[in-house]
């Protein structure tokens, strides 16, 4: 489960930041996370969360993204959370 997500917009840098909690069965867990340009597809980012679930990327300024949470485990089907437009 991708939870209480937070995107905030740095405009000096022009990039956004996106970030977030990953949640397994209500517990935070260390699992891959991806952000996709939703206008074509394209891999932007990929980092890891923290052993608290905890994931933060830096994101080009004014797109639309979708962030995918993975189990290496193959236990659980990917977590998506799609249109995540900064605010």
């Amino acid at each position: 489960m991708i939870g209480k997500g937070i995107a905030s917009r740095s405009s000096s840098l022009k990039l956004t930041v996106v970030s977030g909690i990953i949640k397994q069965l209500g517990t935070p867990v260390s699992r891959q996370v991806r952000a996709y340009s939703r206008e074509n597809g394209s891999l932007l980012e990929s980092t890891n969360s923290d052993e608290n679930g905890q994931y933060k990327m830096y994101l080009p300024y004014g797109l639309a993204y979708t962030i995918v949470s993975i189990d290496s485990n193959k236990k659980f089907n990917a977590v998506i959370q799609d249109n995540v437009v900064p605010k």
